[in-house]
């Protein structure tokens, strides 16, 4: 009995100084994004393939926005993280053929990072899947619906990566300024009318936003 009740003191002490030394964030960020060329595939029922380099373009800025939203959990400098960007692409060099290629209700990447604190800077790099809701015309034919607010065409389209560096501000005991600048690289296949999309996106972003500790450590 001796023996159990030290157990138990100890794990009970070894779980509030793990808690001690830990502490949750939410942050939320907008941004502006580079979208590299790449290429993009398109695959129809009765038709040969098209095959073309995409330009996208984002405008961050027009409903629905870009944002980025994450939760972190600190322990000590590393922290386990979820991580998701509403992020969009609309197809810049259409053709006569590819009349409208855009995914701009989100090509929302949903992901897991590991983060690293150095002081100065930090450091985060993590891997997760693409949500996508796509609007295409291809040849004529549509797929997808923007007008209607309640279309729920999302679909978990592939994987993604993502890596990371920040500038956390201090603004007061739990609030911060957070300055990053991020790269994720993404592929989905995308569903349009008859067919299906191969979509490589490589993407550079500059973000900013708000960052609150809900949970501070005991010992700061």
């Amino acid at each position: 009995m001796k023996h159990l009740n030290l157990i138990t003191c100890f794990l009970l002490l070894s779980f509030d100084v793990a808690f001690a030394q830990s502490r949750w964030s939410i942050e939320l960020h907008g941004g502006e994004v580079y979208n590299v060329p790449m290429p993009l595939s398109i695959r129809q029922e009765d038709y040969p393939e098209l095959k073309l380099t995409a330009r996208y373009y984002t405008e961050p800025l027009t409903l629905p926005v870009y944002w980025d939203i994450r939760f972190s959990r600190w322990r000590k400098d590393k922290s386990w993280e979820f991580e998701v960007i509403h992020h969009k692409l609309y197809l810049e060099n259409t053709t006569s053929e590819v009349q409208k290629f855009n995914i701009s209700h989100g090509f929302n990447m949903l992901m897991l990072n590991r983060g690293f604190d150095k002081r100065v800077f930090r450091y985060r790099a993590g891997v997760g899947i693409v949500l996508t809701h796509p609007e295409s015309k291809i040849r004529g034919k549509e797929f997808g619906n923007t007008t209607d607010d309640w279309d729920m065409g999302y679909y978990i389209s592939g994987p993604v990566v993502n890596m990371a560096i920040s500038k956390p501000i201090s603004l007061s005991r739990r609030l911060f300024i957070n300055a990053e600048a991020k790269t994720t690289f993404a592929y989905g296949s995308i569903q349009v009318a008859e067919g299906r999309a191969d979509v490589f996106n490589l993407a550079f972003h500059l973000i900013l936003g708000i960052g609150y500790d809900v949970i501070q450590s005991k010992g700061k």
